[in-house]
């Protein structure tokens, strides 16, 4: 209803064919910030399983990577807000592109994220020395999760045990 009643004040203000084309322009571009964001997060995640290594780099710090991966989500926020249509969405995502905003929300949403996977988080992080899911760590209820049983496949090709 609220998106509704900023049509028609858009409308009445610069003309229903402009207000339209303001609409089809922003989500437009929610479309290329979520593409962008998505690409990135998918070039660094492909550029770290190739070199073997955690996404940011072992190098950088556990509140450097929980900022930059809530900056992350606020953007992809922000492109999702953008690219429904309507003028309130539209403020709300593109205030969110505003930078001392966007940390904000971003610490929120990392707090929100760390609060609902609580095992996530930690000095070490998930299955490193230190972070709550290392091993022996034990959940809620005392379910135990991250416990490593190393060990090596042996296969035998003879064919008497191929029946």
């Amino acid at each position: 209803m609220i998106e509704l009643i900023a049509l028609v004040m858009v409308a009445n203000w610069v003309g229903l064919g402009w207000a339209l084309l303001i609409l089809a322009g922003t989500s437009v571009l929610g479309v290329a910030l979520l593409r962008i964001e998505g690409l990135r997060a998918w070039s660094e995640l492909r550029a770290a399983a190739a070199d073997g290594r955690y996404p940011e780099g072992e190098a950088e710090t556990a509140n450097a990577r929980s900022a930059r991966m809530a900056d992350t989500g606020a953007r992809i926020l922000s492109g999702i807000l953008l690219t429904f249509p309507g003028f309130v969405t539209d403020l709300i995502g593109l205030v969110l592109l505003v930078p001392p905003v966007r940390r904000g929300v971003g610490r929120r949403l990392a707090a929100s994220a760390f609060r609902t996977f609580p095992g996530r988080r930690g000095p070490g992080g998930l299955g490193r020395p230190g972070g709550q899911g290392g091993p022996g760590a034990t959940g809620p209820g005392g379910i135990h999760h991250g416990v490593v049983i190393e060990g090596e496949v042996v296969e035998n090709d003879s064919p008497r045990d191929q029946r």
